[in-house]
């Protein structure tokens, strides 16, 4: 189907929420248009998009802030999470990944 994801916007603060797609410049877009306090992004690879367009999709909407979603939940998606950490951090971002019942604030 067609890429889709939805921007959030409240008086706490917006985001983004990639679905799951790949990278597409329509979300350049969104970072022409929308601050955001941080961008929830796919990170598997073989399905949507992985690291490498993470990383540029958070260009793309203008956050340095990245929630890791849709990875490590079965072999096609598994991540080097440590490795993805440290690419955002070279990229001057930060990726957060979470274990199921965690949570954080941004």
């Amino acid at each position: 189907g067609n890429p889709g994801g939805f921007v959030i916007e409240s008086s706490a603060g917006n985001f983004y929420y990639s679905g799951d797609t790949a990278l597409t410049l329509d979300m350049k877009l969104i970072g022409e248009s929308t601050r955001l306090n941080f961008a929830a992004l796919c990170l598997g690879g073989n399905f949507t998009m992985g690291i490498d367009g993470a990383i540029k999709a958070a260009d793309y909407v203008g956050t340095n802030e990245v929630l890791g979603l849709h990875f490590d939940t079965f072999p096609p998606i598994r991540i080097d999470q440590q490795a993805a950490v440290q690419r955002f951090k070279a990229a001057g971002k930060n990726l957060r990944l979470l274990k199921p019942g965690e949570s954080t604030s941004f």
